[in-house]
């Protein structure tokens, strides 16, 4: 009985396996693409639903051991491992957060359940557990660094009571002793510690569209410069002997530059810019928080070290074939190793230990689709020209092999106030793999090229905002890149929005529109915003006027897609997740019920367990076969067709 009991599991074990790697796939229908020689079609699961995926490596002082999360087919965990042997010693649940290790011990540390916890990973199980919780910070707290060694107290921001506004605190590592540091008030954004946990700066909430920066004084706290909304200021390093602090700021200039900010008289010295872009990412290589590396422009992967250590980390990363992305950073509280996910020329992801004493990396695992590196393309920026004359900026991808007219995609990002930036994508590798050509287009609105630029967009959503979207598909055909009877234009959340927008207007440019997660009604999502957004409303009206002024509320009226149903002139696919805090579903469903009566070919997919966006596999495969089947039908393009693992 035991032996057919064993046997019995193994064959279900093994049929559960083979649903992850049986597909069906089907060829393109695209003249272009019928005749190329392309490169082989990639299993949709591997993009979206790896069985065998590693990610978010957490590295021990000593660089012995690592946490990781794991999929498998039993589900998620964080996994720790050996790094010499490859052996893995212990597991934990998948939920936990804030991965970190004790500073000289093998113990991990980690918050699960709204407590703070450390543990053995030798003996992982729940009874082990030895909870470290700031215990007077009932009210909530949040740790604002990582212990660098075993007496070191730790910056947390906390609450005594939930009615009591945040303050600072230096909590031991046991959690059991806290001595209030910073006094906060309701008005407090955050603060700017010295090396000796001595705060300096603090940034206040003057009104919604102005924060002032304040600095300490023996008679107190002083205003030192106000902050417009419109300006960024943010501090990237503790506040050193001489009084300044390294920022990203971009007052009294366009563009955001690297600067060193005085704090006692609030001048600044330009370390680093660029006459195009903003100064993009900062990483830091130790648990200080001292910048290390600077990349210098989001669309471009060239970076500049900012310390010795910085140095050593781009002598590393020279090794590996050029341009480089970089993904997760992880320090150790040592400072000497650093976990990072790599990367090279948009090939998948790899993930190394670097020593940053020795100059030496170790490979610790890369992504089941590097196996495919093959089939990946480069992608590169491009900037083309708006009907006004104004520079777009925008990022490519062509598919592998192929020339002549192709069918492409144009994808609008969210916010508005975001950008894309140069690197390895998953979603735009996927569908390049399929046969089509991808940019991503910087509107103007976006971030990243500078305040002139952004403030291009206020006001101007539906029309030169959305004239850029139009534009650059006009670009792509009069280039020849694009055949222009197969374009599609897609989006998420604000993107959605442009979507939806753009099968509404200018008939005839875009074949097929895919609005995911969108709004769809610019005056209910400015009724009806996410309480989280409720200090930072200036951001939003910036863009999109208010609704207590008839001019504004007029021309949300006029430019939401829920009003322009009879003007829908092709095929459309909508996406929704039933939680979606940010653009509730019953925008969708307002925008269905409009499109059923009008007799529009619109379809419509919810996701029940999704938010804003897909984040289980099960919902992010399904959302990538909605996605590969529409476009084979409405552009040609290639799909992986029905996979079993859908019904896993």
């Amino acid at each position: 009985m035991r032996r057919f009991l064993l046997l019995s599991i193994g064959i279900m074990a093994l049929a559960a396996a083979s649903i992850f790697f049986i597909t069906r796939d089907s060829g393109p229908t695209h003249p272009v693409l019928r005749s190329a020689d392309l490169p082989r079609l990639i299993p949709t699961r591997l993009f979206f639903a790896d069985p065998d995926a590693k990610w978010d490596y957490v590295a021990s002082s000593n660089g012995k051991l690592v946490a990781f999360r794991r999929a498998s087919l039993l589900g998620r965990r964080v996994a720790v491992q050996e790094v010499e042997s490859g052996q893995i010693i212990g597991e934990l649940p998948a939920d936990i957060q804030f991965m970190r290790w004790h500073p000289s011990r093998p113990l991990l540390r980690f918050i699960h359940e709204g407590h703070d916890w450390e543990v053995d990973p030798e003996t992982p199980e729940r009874r082990n557990w030895r909870r470290t919780s700031p215990v007077k910070l009932s009210g909530g707290w949040f740790k604002n660094e990582i212990a660098t060694d075993a007496e070191t107290r730790v910056l947390t921001w906390g609450k005594g009571s939930a009615r009591s506004p945040g303050h600072m605190w230096l909590v031991s590592q046991d959690g059991r002793e806290a001595e209030q540091i910073a006094k906060g008030t309701e008005k407090t954004r955050y603060w700017v510690f010295d090396e000796n946990h001595k705060p300096d700066l603090r940034m206040d909430s003057l009104d919604p569209a102005t924060e002032r920066l304040m600095r300490k004084t023996p008679d107190g706290w002083k205003q030192l410069v106000d902050v417009s909304l419109n300006d960024t200021f943010e501090p990237v390093s503790r506040v050193a002997s001489d009084g300044s602090v390294i920022a990203r700021s971009s007052r009294g200039r366009d563009k955001v530059a690297l600067v060193r900010f005085d704090t006692r008289d609030g001048d600044e010295d330009v370390l680093h810019a660029s006459r195009d872009t903003d100064v993009a990412l900062v990483t830091s290589l130790s648990a200080k928080a001292v910048p290390d590396v600077l990349r210098l422009s989001p669309i471009s992967q060239e970076r500049v070290a900012l310390t010795d250590r910085g140095q050593v980390f781009l002598d590393v990363l020279a090794e590996f074939p050029q341009p480089i992305s970089l993904g997760a950073t992880a320090p150790t509280a040592s400072g000497r190793f650093v976990t990072q996910a790599i990367s090279a020329q948009n090939t998948p992801w790899q993930h190394l230990l670097i020593d940053l004493e020795k100059g030496s990396y170790k490979l610790l695992s890369e992504d089941s689709l590097r196996r495919y590196s093959h089939a990946m393309v480069q992608s590169r920026p491009v900037r083309f020209q708006a009907r006004d004359g104004v520079e777009i900026p925008a990022v490519l991808t062509l598919p592998k092999g192929l020339s002549g007219p192709v069918p492409f995609v144009v994808h609008v990002h969210g916010g508005p106030a975001q950008h894309i930036s140069l690197g390895y994508a998953t979603d735009v590798q996927f569908l390049v793999n399929r046969g089509y050509g991808s940019l991503s287009v910087n509107f103007r609105g976006s971030t990243g090229f500078g305040k002139q630029f952004q403030a291009a967009g206020f006001r101007a959503f539906g029309r030169a905002m959305q004239d850029d979207i139009t534009d650059a598909a006009h670009w792509l055909i009069d280039e020849g890149l694009a055949d222009a009877g197969a374009l599609a234009v897609m989006g998420e959340s604000y993107g959605g929005y442009a979507a939806a927008l753009a099968m509404t207007r200018d008939p005839g440019l875009f074949a097929a529109g895919i609005a995911q997660w969108p709004m769809l009604d610019v005056e209910f999502q400015s009724k009806h915003y996410p309480r989280s957004w409720t200090n930072s409303m200036d951001s939003w009206w910036r863009y999109f006027g208010r609704i207590k002024f008839g001019e504004d509320l007029e021309q949300m009226r006029k430019h939401s897609p829920v009003n322009r149903v009879a003007q829908i002139h092709g095929p459309m696919m909508v996406l929704a997740g039933e939680r979606d805090q940010i653009t509730a579903v019953q925008q969708v469903r307002d925008f269905e019920e409009r499109v059923v009566e009008a007799g529009k070919d619109v379809e419509f997919h919810y996701f029940p367990h999704a938010g804003h966006g897909t984040n289980h596999w099960r919902d992010r495969l399904r959302h990538a076969r909605l996605l590969e089947d529409f476009l084979a039908k409405h552009l040609g393009g290639r799909t992986g067709g029905f996979e079993l693992a859908e019904w896993a």
